[in-house]
Parts: structure tokens; C-alpha cells; sequence
């Protein structure tokens, strides 16, 4: 948070005090996350992320990818099965290799770890991807490829069995010259295993996986609807968790087609390039988060946020507040595109998550210049948020960094946040283990007194049990709350030192 001056108040030396001689960096243009401190929230994975199997091939009605309590001699009939289905498969007779491959692949297909244990004990993994090159036998390929997705979908050392056969080439080559079907099914392979790790997701993108799938995203008008939703998918899992600088620097250019996937009807297809946009802009460089603001798609991002598609409601937030954390000019582009009055209806939301999420993309607005924290002032947001305030931890503690980032507006503003209960919300939040946390609210405590009149706050903080707060932190260990909790005493309760 950029030290801003107080537009007029006499007392700018006095909050200069606060900052000598404490370790607390106030001096950033946006309040980052620190280490361990208030960070972006860890995505959360959702159940169309990370590693998944075709549904339309489920033979029961269990859902789960490894059931919890797989029928036992069901499964034990199936492993039955492997050892008659191995021998065709490494026969000379394609007709009994492709119904062999089938056979596997249909078994496979409700995702018991104990059978794929049992395909791989019965060594058919690189056969299978011995079958992905049969140019001759198209159907091979296409069942092979949807055999070895079934294997990555489930544990890591399933997936690292299949890269280490050297799958991965073999599965980008079928993007460039298989059959439709072959390329929907290589690209579920491929999917899985970039969804399992950093590492496997790198193996993937190292093999050039990434331009193909753009290219079929690239009109998704003349492109099948199940195509679109896998690819969609497996491009989310390509640039989830942190991106490799490959992947950053080749989605630059790419992100036009994200906005043209938003705008599809489908709502599959639109969660999945909001994931991906969100996984993109998390702790982005400067140049990715332009290049979302220069595609324009805020704007629809926000009509997105306002619309019933709910499992894209956290990665779209997710985007918003990350672009937020930009520059100012960044931060309007959100409030111009009219992400305030959703921001409120989110709020009131029974999901804690989006609730958390929708208090952290408004901190970052508060972050910014006074017309912005003007802009969620008129947007009658504080008062929602002071209610929020005693909410669990995770809600309050973003609430406390709105308020704590507003207190750098003017006099005025500060009043009315004063006026609004925001003293009380601050002292509520005020001990707990964050020490970051505990200086900047201190910090927040410090300013809204400095344009005190008649010593009306200060009775605020009393009243609410504040001073007994500020009074237990003039011993604590850090340096930092312990320079501020001495300052606010010193100067405004002097007599109880």
C-alpha cells in the first residue's frame, strides 16, 4: 500500500510516526500478498479440473472417479478377465488387438485403482502406446489413446508409468494428423496427465501440446461441441497451479481465444477458460494482465459474475482480483465494466468461499486511488462487509484489509467509515496470529483517529474493547505491532502507559 497523503489533514507528520523504525512495508503501489500472510486464496479444485473420465462411457451409477466401496467380486471378475485380454492384445491379429485394447478400456472406465494396478502389473501400457502410432488403425489409436487416459486418471504413479513409456509425443503427434475421434480422445490423455503435476503438466507443454489445442480453440464455431469442452479443459490443466514461462509467454497471444470461448453458450466450456483465465492471472507479470484488459474481457466477466453459471463464480473473482492488484488504471477498468453492484449480491452469499472471494477482489479495489474507494463507498458495500465482520476467520480478515485499505482515502471517506462501524469491525479482528495482519490494522486504527474530532473514535475503540486489545500488544514479540500498539498509546492514551 502506497503511503498517500491525507488530502488536507493537519496531522500528516503524526502518521508519518507510524512508520519509523517498523519493518512493515507500506511503500508498495498495491498491498501484496506476503510470506504467509494474506495471500490470493488456493484455488479450489473443481470437480471438472485435474483428472477426469468421460462419463458417457461409465458402465454404473457410481460417480466417483475410484469409488469408495467398489462391488469386491465384481472387481475380482474383471481382473479375471486381464490376463485372457493381454494375450489378444499382444497378438498379430488387429481385429483381437482392437477388441482386447476395447475390452481394457471399458474396464477401466469406472476408475478402480485396483484394476488399472492389474493392467499395468500385466505390462500392457506400452503396447497401448506402441498402438498410438498404427496409422493403419485408426480405431486402435482412438481406443489405445482413451485406454492410457483411463490409466492417468488415476494415481500419480499410474500417470508416471504412461509418461515414462514416452506416451506424451506420441499423444501430441495425433493432434496434428489423427481422426476426430482419435484427437478427442489423445487430448483427454494428455489432459489427465498435465492435470496430475507441475511436472507432468511441463512434460506435456514440452512436447508442444499447447499450439494444437489453441488451434482448435481457435473458432469454436466449426469446431464439435465435445471437442470444445475437452479441449477447454485439458487447456486449463495446461496452465494450472503456476505456469511455465512457456505457457505464459505462448497464452499471451492466445488470450482472444479465451474471450471467444466466454461468450459460447455452453456453460462446461465457459467454466473451463475461466479456470484457465484464473490459473493465467494468478500472481501474473505485468504483461499477461494487460493482455486480458486489452482483449476486453472484463466486461464479460462480469455479466458472467451476475449470471447463474455458479461454478464459474470463484475463477472469475479470482481474475478480478488479480487484475485488481495491477495498476490503478486496471482496477477502473473493473468498476467501469460494473463489478461493484455483483460484488455486493455476492456478499450475501451462503457459499463462504465466494463470500471470502468477493471480500478479497474489493480489497484490491480499496487498494487503490481515492476515486476507487469512492466508487465502493457509493456502491453501499461497507455496511454488507461490516456485517461480515463477525463471520468466521477467513471472511474477517479480508474484510479488515477493505477497511484498513480504505483508510488511505480522505478525511471524509474515513469518517464515513467510521460512521458505518468500521472501528468496531477493525478492534474485533484486532488479536489474532497474522501479525501482518495485526500491524495494518493498527495502521487502519491509527488514521481513522488521526481525523478524530472531540475524542468521539477514540470512545469507539474503548467501548468496543479495542484499547484493552492495543494495551496486550505493547509486549508482543514483533517489532512491527509492537512499534504501532506504543504509538497509538503514546499518543492518545497517554495516561495508561
Amino acid at each position: 500500500m502506497s503511503l498517500r497523503p491525507n488530502d488536507g489533514a493537519s496531522s500528516t507528520s503524526h502518521r508519518k510516526k507510524v512508520y519509523k523504525n517498523t519493518g512493515v512495508d507500506f511503500q508498495e503501489g498495491r498491498r501484496r500478498r506476503q510470506d504467509g500472510a494474506i495471500q490470493i486464496r488456493k484455488n479450489r479444485r473443481q470437480e471438472n479440473l485435474s483428472k477426469k473420465r468421460k462419463e458417457e462411457e461409465v458402465e454404473d451409477d457410481a460417480s466417483s472417479p475410484c469409488p469408495i466401496n467398489p462391488n469386491p467380486d465384481l472387481v475380482l471378475f474383471k481382473i479375471q478377465r486381464i490376463p485372457t485380454l493381454t494375450r489378444q492384445l499382444f497378438s498379430n491379429d488387429l481385429a483381437a488387438q482392437l477388441e482386447a485394447t476395447t475390452q481394457i478400456c471399458t474396464l477401466l472406465s469406472k476408475g478402480h485403482i485396483a484394476l488399472i494396478d492389474e493392467v499395468i502389473r500385466a505390462g500392457v501400457v506400452p503396447q497401448l502406446v506402441k498402438f498410438l502410432a498404427r496409422v493403419d488403425a485408426p480405431q486402435l489409436q482412438s481406443k489405445a489413446a482413451s485406454t492410457l487416459s483411463y490409466i492417468s486418471s488415476g494415481t500419480s504413479e499410474h500417470t508416471r508409468i504412461v509418461v515414462e513409456h514416452e506416451a506424451v509425443p506420441l499423444l501430441v503427434r495425433l493432434l496434428y494428423c489423427g481422426t476426430d475421434d482419435t484427437k478427442e480422445e489423445a487430448i483427454w490423455a494428455l489432459g489427465n496427465i498435465a492435470g496430475d503435476s507441475p511436472s507432468t503438466r511441463d512434460h506435456v507443454v514440452g512436447y508442444g501440446a499447447l499450439f494444437p489445442i489453441l488451434g482448435l480453440l481457435w473458432n469454436p464455431l466449426v469446431v464439435k461441441r465435445s471437442t470444445l469442452r475437452i479441449a477447454s479443459w485439458t487447456l486449463a490443466n495446461l496452465c494450472r497451479g503456476k505456469p511455465s514461462s512457456t505457457v505464459l509467454e505462448q497464452m499471451r497471444s492466445a488470450i482472444p481465444f479465451l474471450r471467444n470461448l466466454l461468450v459460447l453458450v455452453d456453460e462446461e466450456i465457459v467454466v473451463n477458460a475461466c479456470w484457465t483465465l484464473a490459473y493465467l492471472t494468478h500472481e501474473a507479470s505485468s504483461e499477461m494482465i494487460q493482455a486480458v484488459i486489452d482483449a476486453n474481457i472484463c466486461p464479460r466477466l462480469v455479466v458472467l459474475l451476475s449470471s447463474p453459471v455458479s461454478k464459474a463464480t470463484v475463477p472469475i473473482m479470482v481474475t478480478l482480483g488479480s487484475l485488481a492488484m495491477g495498476d490503478e488504471a486496471n482496477t477502473q477498468v473493473l468498476i467501469d465494466s460494473g463489478a461493484l453492484p455483483c460484488l455486493k449480491l455476492l456478499l450475501s452469499q451462503s457459499d463462504k468461499d465466494v463470500v471470502k472471494h468477493a471480500c478479497w477482489v474489493i480489497s484490491n479495489i480499496t487498494a487503490g486511488n481515492i476515486a476507487q474507494i469512492q466508487a465502493v463507498i457509493d456502491a453501499d458495500l461497507i455496511s454488507p462487509l461490516v456485517h461480515l465482520s463477525k463471520a468466521e476467520f477467513d471472511i474477517k480478515k479480508e474484510v479488515a484489509w477493505v477497511i484498513a485499505n480504505a483508510t488511505y482515502g480522505t478525511p471524509e471517506q474515513i469518517r464515513f467509515l467510521a460512521s458505518k462501524g468500521c472501528i468496531e469491525a477493525l478492534c474485533d479482528i484486532l488479536i489474532c496470529s497474522d501479525t501482518t495482519m495485526m500491524a495494518f490494522i493498527l495502521l487502519g486504527l491509527y488514521t481513522i483517529l488521526l481525523v478524530d474530532e472531540g475524542n468521539v473514535y477514540a470512545e469507539k475503540v474503548e467501548a468496543c474493547g479495542g484499547l484493552e486489545k492495543i494495551l496486550s500488544l505493547q509486549g508482543h514479540e514483533n517489532d512491527d505491532v509492537y512499534t504501532m500498539a506504543v504509538d497509538i498509546l503514546e499518543t492518545y492514551w497517554p495516561d495508561v502507559l
